[in-house]
């Protein structure tokens, strides 16, 4: 199974911003079975949410800001943006 670089770019970024809150278990499941984690259920800090950006803007020159995990609530819905605005950028050939 191929991974998309959103998902992907998420994964990262949920093992540098909640690496204590995502587990073993969280990780074979998100990335095997397709699994939407509430970024709320992680329990991640002020700092974490930087880290988590910080990573998402560093693997896909996308930037999201701390104040948008609120509104995004879900990983599916941030690989969602992700996914847009690479497609975007790309000119629709994402």
């Amino acid at each position: 199974m191929e991974i998309s670089r959103p998902r992907l770019a998420v994964f990262e970024a949920l093992q540098v911003a909640a690496s204590g809150a995502f587990n073993d278990e969280m990780r074979r499941s998100f990335l095997t079975d397709g699994t939407n984690l509430e970024l709320a259920a992680l329990e991640m800090d002020s700092l974490a949410n930087m880290e988590f950006c910080i990573s998402i803007e560093l693997s896909t020159g996308i930037t999201l800001l701390p104040a948008q995990l609120a509104e995004f609530a879900t990983t599916d819905a941030i690989e969602r943006c992700i996914a847009e605005t690479l497609k975007e950028a790309t000119g629709g050939s994402g």
